[in-house]
């Protein structure tokens, strides 16, 4: 069983590919839902926020600006750092309501208050409902409070030891930056969707399609269409030059092969493997305006929008992201 996680390197690369892909979108028809331009002046009498959907281009601007941004909080410059990963607390998940928290022993003392602030954890699990619709999260079964201190792993998801369940697993530290939170919180999302038991069937005896890290994919599941138009033709190099024989990567490769193809992958982290591409992609597919599909990175976010389910769901979380940042 593999983690699957996000580090604050792959949450630079995004902001980095976010700039340079406004440059590659049709700019004729941004918004094909929105006839008439968003007033964006607010009358001085009132402090009522600009109601934004996804369709608006007000919608589109706050997350540009969110994405783009710098980041680091100024709550981060006092944070402690670490040299290993702690687990604070494990949540229960029921539906909306997290519960049971079961506090792990043995954490420093520099990360205790950490541990102890309810409230902080209890506000990132309503970042996480408010941001990934309620049908989405049926299969959560736990949430995780971990640090490793100020930057490295921000994020995670693993299958839960009940069948068909997942965790998630944000660190507290680095959540305290809205953007780095959101960024993460959609590229975990992006595995649970492309590698939960409706796409993968983790107890298949054999395997003639894409054989993911998790199991076999089914024929009709997202990863298993991704690999066959953008993989195929180049996964044996890849497998040859990049991944180990136990699955793990060698991460230098990794760079060296994005290298070969830059213009194939939407970050240098995407080469990881078809289960990281994919979720990189689906990140872009969320937060960067439809591009125009003249590179097979751009083709890789235009995938996404051959399925209307995925479309809605985009939607969806543009919606309940640009509803959270006004509020």
């Amino acid at each position: 069983m593999f983690k699957k996680s996000i580090t604050i390197s792959m949450i630079l690369l995004a902001a980095l590919f976010l700039a340079s892909a406004c440059s590659a979108v049709n700019t004729e028809e941004p918004y094909e839902d929105t006839e008439e331009p968003v007033e964006t002046n607010l009358p001085l009498e009132t402090n009522e926020p600009v109601v934004a959907d996804d369709t608006s281009p007000v919608c589109a601007s706050q997350l540009d600006t969110l994405f783009n941004s710098e980041g680091e909080s100024d709550a981060l410059n006092d944070a402690p750092e670490a040299d290993d990963e702690y687990i604070l607390v494990t949540y229960q998940v029921s539906g909306d309501e997290i519960s049971s928290p079961k506090l792990e022993s043995g954490v420093p003392d520099e990360f205790v208050s950490y541990q102890e602030d309810t409230a902080s954890q209890e506000n990132i699990w309503q970042f996480v409902t408010d941001v990934i619709p309620a049908d989405q999260r049926e299969i959560l079964g736990e949430f995780i409070i971990f640090t490793d201190g100020v930057d490295n792993t921000i994020a995670a998801v693993d299958e839960a030891d009940t069948g068909g369940k997942w965790t998630i697993e944000m660190d507290i530290v680095d959540s305290q930056d809205q953007a780095t939170m959101s960024t993460a919180l959609v590229h975990e999302f992006g595995h649970m969707l492309t590698l939960n038991d409706t796409q993968i069937d983790a107890n298949a005896s054999s395997c003639s399609t894409y054989n993911t890290i998790d199991g076999c994919s089914r024929s009709d599941s997202y990863i298993n269409a991704f690999y066959n138009a953008f993989w195929a033709d180049i996964y044996d190099e890849w497998s040859s030059t990049v991944e180990f024989s136990d699955g793990e990567v060698n991460e230098d490769q990794v760079a060296v092969f994005y290298e070969q193809y830059p213009e194939q992958f939407v970050t240098d982290y995407a080469p990881t493997g078809p289960e990281e591409d994919i979720a990189e992609s689906f990140l872009y597919f969320v937060f960067s305006s439809r591009p125009a599909g003249d590179t097979l990175a751009e083709q890789k976010i235009l995938f996404f929008y051959d399925y209307p389910e995925l479309v809605a769901l985009r939607g969806t979380m543009r919606s309940n992201l640009c509803q959270y940042i006004q509020e």
